[in-house]
């Protein structure tokens, strides 16, 4: 593969992350415009309503923000792949702002691994635990029915894997793979807080490198620029930005996107 090839295909995959967490929520639906794709739901919060897939013109970037401004929570992603060049000044002429960045990270897959078990969740039981786990690590200071939600819907999204990290029997760690067909894509890689520390967030990195050199993949990630030295150190290398957008309204702060 290119590296343009590699870029896109970390696009493609982050877009069938995130709308398959999306649409996991009930009630959700996706709207298709020229411009754009969107993930519509009930939920007030923008796991399930977004717009990705962006090639605006003046006008889809004016139905964007009309239907963004219907919401009360609402991300428009801007990913390597979308179009035109001059994509940021179409959203900054209609009200809408930066509201964080992500580097979309890729790496070449390695061949070896020992290390913890890493035990996939199989069922419906399993994979709603490990769910579970994983909002209690990045939403730890949402409400219970807020986490209950998301929890639900991460293990309701069949076509996305989770995975456990177990030490002395007990699960330490996890991580969400999107499996594609030339790119596996890790997201909601998390160790329990109590475990922080001991170099189990790289096992379970290096485990997925080494799963993807199984099914000769490329393995990519979005991720804070703050840990961008901690992934390089792992092999990875950034392809681009992940600028997310909010549209400007009166009286109303940002709404943050956990995923």
């Amino acid at each position: 593969m290119t590296p343009e090839e590699i870029s896109l295909g970390a696009s493609e995959n982050l877009l069938r992350t995130y709308f398959s967490l999306g649409l996991a929520i009930p009630n959700s639906t996706t709207l298709t415009d020229e411009g754009y794709r969107a993930c519509l739901g009930e939920f007030e919060h923008p796991i399930c309503n977004f717009a990705a897939g962006l090639h605006l013109d003046p006008w889809s970037a004016k139905q964007l923000a009309s239907l963004a401004a219907s919401r009360k929570a609402f991300n428009v992603y801007a990913i390597p792949g979308d179009s035109p060049e001059h994509l940021q000044e179409l959203l900054h002429r209609c009200d809408f702002r930066i509201s964080y960045r992500l580097v979309q990270m890729v790496a070449e897959p390695i061949g070896r691994h020992s290390g913890p078990m890493v035990v996939r969740a199989t069922d419906s039981e399993s994979r709603l635990q490990i769910a579970q786990f994983m909002t209690e690590q990045f939403f730890s200071r949402q409400t219970e029915a807020f986490r209950t939600r998301v929890a639900t819907a991460t293990a309701d999204a069949t076509e996305l894997e989770l995975y456990s990290l177990l030490s002395y029997g007990r699960t330490t760690g996890g991580v969400m793979l999107c499996p594609g067909e030339k790119v596996i894509g890790i997201y909601n890689l998390c160790v329990a807080s109590a475990s922080r520390g001991l170099g189990l967030g790289k096992e379970l990195t290096a485990w997925a490198l080494s799963e993807a050199f199984k099914q000769q993949k490329v393995v990519t990630l979005q991720c804070d620029s703050h840990l961008q030295s901690w992934y390089e150190d792992l092999g990875f290398h950034a392809t681009g930005m992940i600028e997310v957008y909010t549209l400007s309204k009166p009286g109303r702060g940002d709404i943050m996107s956990g995923t």
